[in-house]
């Protein structure tokens, strides 16, 4: 038994179309053949104009009525006034690129199995092709491939097999420039406004051309274009904070990367989350943003009808299997022709998402899948049998392959002829990075400065501080040392404030990296700054917030504890506490950076302030010799023996003029200066910060590539 195929169907609406019959009803054949006859006429035209999106979308009424979805024409004369708006930014050019790809394949190695090379394809053999002005739509269920399909189009994953070009040209670096990428996960920073977010990005990813003032120029216009004035002052806020609404976030996100008029925009679920309202402004304004020239790539979970009806093409994927390519608009003329129709009113996009994840509830039951899968002399009776999500999978697979092989792959993917080689090659050069190093220095200090003043000086931080030090000047309230008790009773004093300021800013460096390990993922993946360039700017915006707390913090020990009363002692205490903090905020952002993991992280965080603290001078002063070492690498050692030579150690001058050796008040502990802690201290600061970049150039590498 023959498979009845749709081309079957082709060829008979074919004949129908030669005779020239004039009746009220056509069948559905007969508009997939006529559909297609236009399709392939617009892919074979050299210029690039509106799709038959424009003109009409119905779906099918149990009837045989057909219900109108597409927008009024007063919709169409406004989007094409806002269309004309883009093209009126003032941005260079835009180098249209056509986007083809051919076979794409993809596969992933599964550990646990059996056999050691276990392979799941996550795409099989994936066709399409846009042109600028387009906008294309990846459409299917979860797990079908949507994002791993984007991926690969964004060169950020290496392709298995099949090919992936740009104007007939591979993906090349050059490229990196030209094409934006939105993540489905909304990535800001919380504390800082819309219009600081967008202008610090300007300035760091525009390219060195412009100027400062151009770059914050640019900025502007976008923020007006996308209409975010109304909120361009307000936190973009996060989880725990409150601030934009979630459509004003995600435009934020676009407008990211819409500042760099990028040639291909490709985007991740843009309108998860939203209301369908929102979410049909955001495919408004991609359209719009692809009437300006640009490519548009975006999967789409399930739109309404309207927002359907904004896109020019769709793949329709199920299981990483193309079931549909070619005009949105077509893609219910195409599934009627096999015999395929919704029995009830249904939205296309439920209707095609139900055939993707092989549901044909509601659904006509092709001719074809029905004498496959049951007898003919039986009448189909879906309360005893029904078709199985497989069977229906493995059907709509077949006929697509049919339709491909007999329409030609080569024809239904023809490109547009763009020479754009020569500009492709001549800007990779020129737009490596958007401002040199120390430009990217002063603007990380600046919005490091912005987003962590408000973490440092949190209610909680503070309060935690503030009630520390009280409690600390009420049980040594004003101590004596003229006493050997009370001169133990200040050691106590000074060993806890080395602990507390060395266990306070390790583990709230810990969670640095892991937090914002997706926004620098985010940020170097598109080359906004080179890692020294942020890892150092951190450091130094972190030095004046890190200066505050211990400063008021050791004000109000010193005055209730009545520590050593001069201005100098009092000096170096701060200094010595300030260069502890520095240091175990290194080791903190070293351990963090390290792992990624919030977890594990603290646990060997734990044990290392836990060893630094019994080998810090304090609760042993005779340590076995096969475990000295650990006290050199102990910061709270090193801080501890600094503290006691501030306040009990003899000075040098002294020390000559008698001709004999400092007398420490501690038995077993010399407290003469020789300057080796603070070069120690210093030594582990460096060390750790070079460690950190270390670690943060692996998790690139294993993040981004």
């Amino acid at each position: 038994m023959r498979i009845k195929q749709p081309g079957d169907e082709i060829q008979e609406g074919m004949h129908g179309c030669e005779e020239k019959t004039t009746s009220d009803t056509k069948s559905w054949s007969t508009g997939f053949l006529m559909n297609m006859e236009s399709t392939v006429a617009e892919i074979d035209c050299v210029s690039i104009g509106v799709s038959s999106n424009d003109i009409d979308l119905s779906v099918l009424h149990p009837d045989g009525s057909s219900l109108p979805i597409m927008a009024s024409l007063s919709e169409a004369d406004d989007e094409e006034s806002e269309s004309h708006t883009w093209k009126k930014l003032g941005f260079e050019p835009t180098l249209p690129i056509c986007l083809k790809f051919e076979d794409v394949t993809y596969k992933v190695t599964v550990k646990g199995e059996k056999t050691p090379d276990a392979n799941k394809y996550i795409l099989h053999g994936i066709t399409g092709l846009v042109h600028p002005g387009e906008v294309l739509a990846l459409m299917g269920p979860s797990g079908g491939g949507k994002t791993t399909l984007l991926n690969l189009l964004s060169g950020r994953i290496k392709l298995d097999s099949g090919t992936i070009t740009y104007n007939n040209q591979p993906y090349s670096k050059s490229l990196k420039w030209r094409i934006g990428f939105v993540l489905q996960d909304d990535v800001a920073f919380p504390h800082l406004t819309v219009k600081e977010t967008l202008t610090y990005a300007a300035l760091l990813r525009l390219p060195n051309t412009l100027t400062m003032q151009q770059k914050k120029e640019r900025a502007t216009c976008v923020i007006s274009e996308l209409g975010l004035e109304r909120c361009q002052n307000t936190v973009v806020g996060g989880t725990f904070l409150r601030g934009i609404s979630g459509g004003e976030r995600k435009r934020v996100c676009i407008a990211n990367e819409i500042l760099l008029n990028p040639s291909l925009l490709l985007l991740d679920e843009p309108t998860s989350g939203l209301d369908s309202t929102t979410a049909l402004q955001i495919v408004k304004m991609l359209r719009n943003i692809a009437r300006s020239g640009k490519t548009v790539v975006t999967t789409i979970h399930q739109p309404s009808s309207r927002l359907f009806s904004k896109f020019d093409k769709l793949i329709l994927l199920g299981k990483g299997s193309s079931l549909y390519f070619g005009k949105a608009s077509d893609a219910m003329l195409y599934f009627s022709s096999m015999g395929c129709s919704p029995l009830i009113a249904m939205n296309p996009a439920e209707f095609l998402s139900d055939l993707a994840n092989g549901n044909i509830k509601d659904k006509s039951v092709p001719s074809d899948l029905e004498d496959k899968f049951f007898p003919r002399n039986n009448s189909l009776d879906m309360k005893h049998g029904e078709l199985s999500q497989v069977d229906v999978h493995e059907y709509l697979v077949e006929a697509y392959a049919v339709k491909e092989a007999k329409l030609g792959k080569t024809k239904l993917i023809k490109p547009l002829l763009i020479d754009a080689e020569p500009r492709m090659k001549a800007r990779s050069s020129t737009m490596e990075w958007g401002a040199t190093w120390w430009d990217q220095l002063s603007i990380l200090f600046r919005r490091g400065l912005k987003e962590r003043r408000h973490e440092y000086f949190s209610c909680i931080r503070i309060t935690q501080v503030f009630s520390t030090a009280i409690v600390m000047g009420l049980l040594w309230w004003r101590s004596d040392a003229s006493s050997p008790k009370g001169l133990q009773d200040q050691a106590g004093l000074l060993f806890f404030i080395s602990v507390f300021w060395a266990f306070f800013p390790m583990f709230t460096a810990i969670f640095t990296f892991p937090q914002e390990r997706v926004m620098l993922a985010k940020e170097r993946s598109v080359g906004m700054y080179r890692l020294s360039a942020y890892l150092l700017a951190r450091m130094i915006s972190d030095l004046p917030l890190d200066l505050i707390l211990p400063l008021v913090f050791l004000v109000i020990v010193y005055l209730m504890a009545c520590l050593k009363s001069t201005f100098t002692a009092f000096s170096l205490t701060m200094l010595t506490v300030f260069l502890s903090v520095v240091a175990a905020q290194g080791l903190g952002l070293t351990i963090g950076a390290a792992f990624m993991d919030v977890k594990k992280a603290s646990t060997l965080a734990s044990v290392i302030i836990m060893t630094s603290m019994l080998s810090g001078g304090f609760f042993i002063q005779k340590v076995p010799v096969f475990m000295s070492w650990v006290r050199y690498i102990s910061f709270t050692y090193h801080t501890y023996r600094l503290l006691l030579k501030i306040h009990y150690g003899c000075s040098t001058s002294l020390d000559a003029e008698s001709g004999s050796s400092c007398k420490s008040p501690f038995k077993g502990l010399r407290l003469d200066w020789d300057g080796m802690e603070v070069g120690t201290m210093v030594a582990m600061t460096v060390g750790y910060q070079i460690l950190a970049y270390a670690f943060l150039r692996r998790m690139k590498l294993i993040t981004i590539n």
